[in-house]
């Protein structure tokens, strides 16, 4: 079976190392961040405080905030400089469409498809100055692309920070933040690129089959944004922790792609937090965890995408649960920060590897995750001699 994109397993017949290894890289990246200017952090939260933004968070969030500041500045700021206002705007509409009409979700996405190839894959040769002025072009591009809704919701604050500073004080900020997410880079190849080794090798092979489809900005994600995500998953679940074991309640939140379809239509029940398992099928995997569930007190819902995540959720479940989000690398953040925005404190476990057919395989194949890190997640021991499971697309 070859790697479509990234795996966790890398050469091993297990992704045990890769859990080891994104403990210790975090550490070193939190680490790393203080060769760096620091003050900005502590002057961020200032700045929350004093003008009321929300809750602030942990100082180690703000640190992932401003490193993925920096990536985004690596990666879109050349095609965000050619986006002209009015296909941006068509396109953020689109997107606004798209999230609050369901069954118009189809026709929409392939007018999105059809829009974006030209106005958000072509980029300036020149890298744009450090202003905040080109930092507002990235997140018009971002909110154009329809990919990052929750991350949009950092960022705007950020740019709210850097627009209330003097031009100069500013632009050294999003130096560092460059600066930061170009050792980041460097270092996150050594340590995390056997993981995504197949990455450049899509982008150059396969990436062109997804020109004029709506996904083609999350199919071709670098393999930095992969390590971005594997960093700020390990980073989140620090963060949250603490709240999510206080949780009377924790549920195992599961994409649609882990669904066992290849011979019996899905029976699960739509319920409030999303499909609930009607266990019809001996091989679906999603019928497995179920099961684990009824002995282990926890729950299993499936929930498609992340803007329909929690949509019907009560105040009740919103007080009770603590959850913990299963996705592939390029999805995972999102879906957290959307649980969060909630007040629900999430946990992270990623697919070993990707391969629905939505996005990456024409027929799909089965991927994994790693059993024991959701057991130890939840406290359950008893289970952890057990091979992680494999989900038939």
């Amino acid at each position: 079976m070859e790697t479509i994109t990234y795996s966790l397993k890398g050469n091993q017949k297990n992704s045990n190392k890769y859990y080891n290894e994104i403990n210790s890289f975090a550490d070193d990246v939190l680490n790393g961040f203080e060769g760096f200017e620091t003050q900005v952090i502590s002057d961020f939260m200032s700045y929350i405080e004093e003008t009321n933004m929300g809750k602030i968070s942990s100082y180690n969030e703000y640190v992932f905030e401003f490193l993925m500041l920096g990536v985004f500045w690596r990666v879109y700021s050349a095609k965000a400089a050619n986006l002209d206002k009015n296909p941006q705007k068509i396109l953020e509409n689109l997107v606004k469409e798209r999230n609050q009409n369901e069954p118009a979700k189809e026709t929409i996405d392939i007018i999105r498809g059809m829009i974006m190839k030209p106005f958000l894959l072509s980029e300036n040769s020149d890298s744009p100055d450090l202003t905040v002025v080109n930092f507002k072009k990235i997140l018009a591009y971002l909110k154009a692309a329809g990919d990052f809704n929750q991350e949009l919701k950092r960022l705007e604050i950020w740019k709210d920070f850097l627009n209330a500073k003097d031009p100069e004080i500013a632009s050294q900020y999003l130096a560092n933040a460059f600066l930061f997410a170009d050792w980041f880079e460097y270092k996150s190849k050594l340590v995390l690129g056997q993981y995504t080794a197949n990455v450049n090798k899509f982008l150059a092979e396969k990436h062109h089959e997804h020109l004029f489809q709506e996904d083609v900005i999350f199919c071709g994600r670098r393999e930095v944004e992969y390590h971005l995500n594997m960093v700020g998953a390990e980073i989140m679940n620090r963060s949250f922790r603490k709240e999510f074991e206080k949780r009377p309640r924790k549920a195992i939140i599961l994409p649609g792609c882990m669904k066992y379809s290849a011979r019996a239509k899905c029976r699960a029940q739509d319920t409030d937090l999303g499909l609930k398992c009607m266990g019809c099928s001996k091989n679906c995997n999603v019928n497995e965890l179920t099961k684990m569930g009824d002995e282990h007190d926890f729950e299993v819902y499936i929930v498609s995408h992340e803007s329909s995540a929690f949509s019907k959720s009560t105040e009740e479940d919103r007080n009770e649960l603590g959850i913990i989000g299963v996705a592939c690398v390029p999805n995972l953040i999102a879906g957290g920060w959307k649980a969060v925005s909630l007040g629900i404190p999430a946990q992270c476990v990623l697919l070993d590897y990707s391969s629905c057919k939505n996005h990456w395989d024409e027929k799909g194949f089965p991927t994994s995750i790693n059993l024991n890190q959701l057991m130890t997640l939840l406290h359950t021991d008893k289970l952890n001699h057990v091979e992680p499971l494999s989900y038939t697309i």
